[in-house]
């Protein structure tokens, strides 16, 4: 038992230290976008100085507790100096602890000391009531701080398997308790203190190891539909990532799980701690009590203390009815609400017909595939259903894909603890001045259409967004330049694509942390900002024109290479060579290092009208009738498939890779079932 605790806290040592790491280890998703998959950020250090320093102590603690049952078992075999020296430092601490007592008994004067000396003895003596009084109080504390996380999860919006396991837990342990105190029998010491640590254990260790294992069943990830299109689709593009692939609504609730056994605040150090430090106790307490089989003549909490074992009862009663009532009446607050996946478990006081009380935690509301024009061009409105489920000022996560939310609601300023924001093909053309006040945002997409998507940023969007780690801009056409980057210090992913009217990069002096960097198709960006400042770059993706090729930036100008020429499919201009004589747009050395390091997958050529994946017209979702993979008719291009490109509306597009994607998946069994009646140009039988 002392090795499973040892074990299951060095664990949670590391997965403080280094989260993403240990999340793809036992999620097995290492390879998932260069194990970046997960996206889990440091606490501030205070915070994750404090999480070390303390389970650090806590595994000493464990650790020391098995070296002496290790050595006790070895030394009950056979006598040995090592027993001698035990027993020389029992007989010391013996003689240390009756001096201490004598201290008290024989000081002068005796009459002011002789009640303290009182006090100390009946305490450190296992048979005294006040040492009784004190274990019982110690119990009250030991329940509290149970409560305390039984409310953090709660508020968290663990699933209610999670919940029930550990309300039955910590209504046990009351229950057991006053049990105990009510039996007849006086010498249940040891009883007693079983009973206390298998409930402390089950609190430590076990729930936690059933949030992972609930973690690990729940995870449905289709695998070889990933390795399909890492294989077919060039680097960078969306159909890459894993969470194009990953249902959204359960990746949520995973991270959510696996992020609550995490220490990220002073009060979830303190809860955690107190949980840890009342096992390691119960396991000493234990220990000592198996070595004296004298202390087992007694027992820990007074006996037929029917006032103490009613307070546990009633207690254990209140905790049921107390998260019944409230997983029951914020399911009834969400009810008119579904977009609402992840919610807060709060007793409410149900106001008729409110639409506000909502303890939202999660938004997700996707259409990955519109079927029609109008519904591309005119998706649903969902600007009040979000000021809605904001009121109370609980989101975390808001993921919108082709809904309309032009405008970001008043009630979002208040959602000070927003994590992550992805907003796709939401008609959205700028921020509030007020979004920077989102510090705590973790992931923010954005991405727009051809005809619509952002215009503008506020200035200082970035300056204190510190928690920021992905940023991705996408098919914002018309965005011509980027806020500062000063403030991104933890940023790891930076993806911008379709950034047609983009000239210039922002310099990327705070981004220490950048490891994945994507630039696809920003056909004016004439140079790149210096790489010096980034300190362990992953991953560098470039697709399509990027001027900065060929133009002179790296060194020589080139104005035959493709790169640089109109472009084929959006008719961008030449590009011109930069100036000889140029103090500014010159390449470091860092920079130049980079790009030799990947360059693989940068400057790899232009994207022909074979391979581009252009935004749904009305005739090119006509002609799918909103059925994917269907064959569709393009002048002059041999094959044409119905595709949601990038989750936009399905229509006919010319690019070979969904075509090769599909065919290999019906050829492996892979993916959604295939239909013959409109696949079996692809192999479908």
């Amino acid at each position: 038992m002392m090795a499973l605790c040892l074990a299951w806290t060095v664990w949670l040592l590391l997965l403080n230290i280094a989260p993403n790491s240990m999340a793809n280890r036992i999620m097995n998703t290492s390879r998932f976008e260069s194990g970046s998959f997960w996206l889990f950020i440091d606490p501030p250090l205070p915070i994750f100085r404090l999480a070390i320093f303390g389970l650090t102590c806590v595994s000493v603690g464990y650790a020391l507790i098995l070296i002496k049952l290790v050595m006790k078992r070895a030394y009950s075999a056979r006598v040995s100096p090592e027993n001698k020296a035990v027993e020389k430092m029992t007989a010391l601490s013996t003689g240390v602890i009756g001096a201490i007592k004598s201290i008290f008994t024989n000081a002068i004067p005796r009459r002011h000391l002789s009640s303290a000396a009182s006090l100390v003895d009946s305490l450190t003596t296992d048979e005294s009531i006040r040492r009784k009084r004190l274990n019982l109080f110690m119990k009250f504390v030991d329940l509290f701080i149970q409560t305390v996380m039984l409310l953090q999860i709660l508020e968290n919006g663990v699933p209610i398997v999670l919940v029930a396991v550990v309300t039955v837990i910590v209504a046990a342990n009351a229950v057991g308790c006053a049990l105990v105190m009510l039996l007849p029998f006086e010498q249940t010491a040891l009883v007693e203190n079983v009973v206390d640590l298998i409930f402390d254990l089950l609190i430590a260790v076990g729930y936690p190891v059933i949030v992972v294992c609930y973690c690990l069943f729940t995870f449905n990830f289709d695998r070889a539909k990933l390795a399909i299109n890492l294989e077919v689709f060039p680097p960078g593009w969306i159909e890459q990532a894993a969470s194009t692939i990953a249902d959204p609504v359960q990746t949520v609730v995973i991270y959510k799980s696996l992020k609550s056994l995490r220490i990220s605040s002073v009060f979830n150090f303190f809860t955690r701690m107190g949980i840890n430090v009342t096992l390691w106790l119960k396991c000493l307490r234990i220990t000592n009590i198996m070595g004296n089989p004298r202390k087992q003549s007694s027992c820990v909490y007074p006996k037929r203390h029917r006032l103490a074992a009613a307070s546990l009862v009633v207690f254990a009663l209140f905790l049921i009815v107390y998260v019944e009532e409230s997983t029951r009446t914020s399911a009834i607050a969400c009810r008119p609400h579904p977009e609402c996946i992840i919610n807060a478990r709060r007793w409410i006081i149900l106001e008729k017909s409110s639409l506000t009380q909502c303890p939202c935690l999660a938004l997700i509301d996707n259409d990955f595939a519109p079927k029609t024009y109008a519904e591309w061009m005119n998706p649903k409105n969902v600007t009040a259903k979000v000021a809605q489920l904001a009121t109370m000022g609980l989101l975390q996560i808001v993921q919108l894909t082709n809904r309309n939310l032009q405008v970001l609601p008043e009630e979002i300023r208040g959602c000070t603890e927003m994590r992550y924001m992805s907003l796709m093909y939401t008609h959205t053309q700028t921020f509030p001045s007020w979004i920077k006040e989102l510090k705590q945002l973790e992931y923010l997409h954005v991405e727009g259409k051809a005809t619509i998507g952002l215009v503008s940023l506020p200035v200082d969007m970035f300056d204190e967004m510190s928690s920021l780690t992905t940023l991705h801009l996408g098919s914002n056409v018309a965005l011509p330049r980027l806020p500062s980057f000063h403030g991104l210090t933890n940023l790891k992913v930076l993806a911008l694509a379709v950034s047609m009217a983009l000239e210039e990069l922002p310099a990327f002096d705070s981004l220490h942390k950048l490891e994945r960097l994507v630039i696809a198709i920003a056909p004016l960006l004439d140079s790149l900002p210096d790489f010096s400042p980034i300190h362990d770059l992953k991953s560098f993706v470039t697709i399509d024109r990027g001027t900065w090729c060929c133009n002179g930036f790296l060194g020589e100008c080139d104005l035959q290479n493709p790169m640089c020429g109109t472009h084929p499919v959006w008719g961008t201009p030449a590009a011109t060579c930069l100036p000889t004589n140029r103090t500014e747009k010159v390449a470091s050395r860092a920079t130049l290092d980079a790009i030799t390091k990947f360059s693989k997958s940068v400057c790899g050529g232009i994207i022909r009208p074979t391979d581009s994946q252009p935004s749904p017209t009305e005739e090119t979702m006509a002609s799918c009738g909103g059925i994917l993979y269907r064959h569709c008719e393009i002048p002059g291009i041999p094959e044409a498939i119905c595709y949601n490109a990038r989750f936009m509306g399905i229509a006919c597009t010319a690019s070979k890779f969904p075509i090769e994607m599909r065919r290999r998946q019906i050829a492996l069994g892979v993916g959604d079932p295939c239909n013959p009646e409109y696949e079996a140009w692809l192999g479908c039988k």
